[in-house]
């Protein structure tokens, strides 16, 4: 399976340690370098980190005609994911943010978000819970809303208060 990464999740998988579960549900992680480029601003708590674990999963758009069209709408690391997902034919397209998840869906384009990766890995035994990856990125600057926060636990059959 391939996935094509966007900058908000490689950051809030990062920020709760659980980035690496990435290479371990897919076979193949790409890293349009945009977002690459947004993911690791210098300064920020996890750059160090997402620059090790990038190594060999930048690549470069080949259609920038189909990038420029996506940038009219959104910003320009979610325009090179769309425009690579669809380009290699991944699988999914690991994407946070509404306006690339519905640009994604209109595109054809299976997405998934940080927390859909959380609940996946523990479906398959990677992780026990998901419940202390979401407490780790609420006490970060990733925002969930407390909708969001209980139903993926409830998806992940995890059940408690927040």
């Amino acid at each position: 399976m391939i996935v094509v990464c966007d900058a908000s999740p490689i950051i809030a998988l990062a920020l709760c340690g659980q980035l690496e579960l990435l290479d371990k549900l897919f076979n193949v992680v790409l890293i349009p370098l945009e977002v690459f480029n947004e993911s690791t601003i210098e300064g920020k708590e996890p750059t160090p980190f997402i620059r090790k674990w990038a190594a060999g999963k930048i690549v470069e758009v080949s259609d920038r005609q189909k990038v420029n069209i996506f940038n009219e709408t959104l910003d320009k690391g979610e325009s090179e994911a769309i425009a690579l997902a669809l380009e290699k034919a991944a699988d999914y397209l690991l994407v946070d943010e509404k306006k690339g998840r519905k640009t994604a869906t209109e595109n054809r384009i299976k997405v998934i978000g940080s927390l859909g990766v959380l609940i996946m890995a523990k479906r398959k035994g990677l992780i026990k819970l998901i419940k202390p990856s979401l407490d780790l990125l609420r006490n970060s600057s990733t925002r969930i809303s407390n909708f969001l926060y209980d139903q993926a636990l409830k998806i992940a059959g995890e059940t408690g208060s927040r």
